[in-house]
């Protein structure tokens, strides 16, 4: 009889996907199930110089790690803190680590983990777990089946469960048109559309001008908040976002997590105040607003659709980019 553990080699092609090399590493596994005897047994293979297990009950845990083992280069999480729906946690503080140069995270739902994120924004190579998934599952396929599968492959393999799992996210002035853009799309790809002003209306019980009147803006934002978070826990799903959405970071977090974010950038000119939006019901608050996030508007999407009144043409070139 023969035994194949496919996670292993599936973890190992995650790390090489990612550029996070093991050999002569110090290396945090956090976790003490299977995915974590996995893990040590993948740094071993690949020459790991130290391999230090982390459990809550352990001898190293997570009170003392940070003063016994601060010099760790590479972490790997096998826990399952930080998927869904516990999206907010996140295993360890990145910061405690001064030679942390590579973070691999198991979890693969969400697509970007709290705890990768913190590690990308300061540089650190990091990963999920979404491509040790398909890669384990196209080598069980490989033992099934006899038959052998390059590596375009597993890159195609990939590309194609990303664009199914990632959301489809728009940002933008009010009155830009992410809701019928929105709606749109989701015909188009067979979706489900979520509006998160609609969504906080529905949950509040009143409509926005109501809420900003009766409550004001910050309680409004609380709201706001929780309408991303809940949209954003999604998968494959396109959302429509709040003018002021991507004031707050934790929504950007949120809504990054899971999407491709797309700026939908209308000139001031073409967009026509109306009284329901409270920050912008005239020509001038309406500018003033468009000045003031303009900038947040670039730097939080990842790609940004110039539109004119045509619906189709910004739908067309949202497509294209997903392919």
């Amino acid at each position: 009889l023969y035994g194949y553990n496919t996670d292993i080699d599936g973890m190992r092609l995650l790390a090489k996907k990612a550029g996070i090399a093991l050999s002569g590493k110090k290396v945090l596994v956090l976790g003490s199930g299977g995915t974590s005897k996995t893990a040590n047994a993948v740094c071993k293979n690949l020459g790991a110089k130290e391999i230090v297990t982390v459990s809550r009950k352990g001898e190293i845990n997570y009170s003392n790690v940070y003063s016994l083992h601060s010099d760790a280069q590479i972490v790997i999480n096998t826990t399952p803190c930080g998927m869904y729906p516990d999206n907010d946690s996140c295993a360890i503080e990145i910061d405690k680590f001064s030679f942390l140069e590579g973070v691999i995270d198991v979890v693969y739902n969400p697509l970007e983990t709290k705890l990768v994120r913190i590690a990308r924004e300061k540089g650190i190579k990091s990963v999920c777990g979404l491509f040790m998934l398909i890669s384990q599952a196209i080598l069980a396929a490989e033992h099934f089946t006899g038959k052998k599968y390059n590596d375009e492959v597993y890159q195609n393999t990939f590309n194609f469960v990303l664009s199914l799992k990632k959301n489809i996210v728009l940002i933008g002035m009010p009155g830009c048109g992410k809701s019928t853009v929105g709606k749109a799309l989701s015909e188009k790809l067979g979706r489900t559309f979520i509006d998160t002003d609609e969504l906080i209306v529905k949950n509040a019980g009143m409509e926005i001008t109501e809420i900003f009147n009766k409550f004001g803006e910050e309680y409004f934002r609380r709201c706001e908040t929780e309408a991303v978070k809940y949209a954003s826990s999604q998968s494959g799903v396109v959302i429509a976002t709040g003018g002021g959405a991507v004031l707050k970071k934790d929504n950007i977090d949120y809504l990054k997590s899971n999407g491709k974010i797309f700026f939908l950038n209308r000139p001031i000119s073409d967009i026509v105040p109306t009284s329901d939006r409270p920050l912008s019901s005239d020509y001038e608050a309406l500018k003033k607003r468009f000045d003031e996030r303009y900038s947040i508007y670039k730097n939080t999407a990842d790609e940004e659709i110039f539109i004119s009144g045509i619906v189709d043409e910004a739908v067309s070139r949202i497509m294209e980019s997903l392919k």
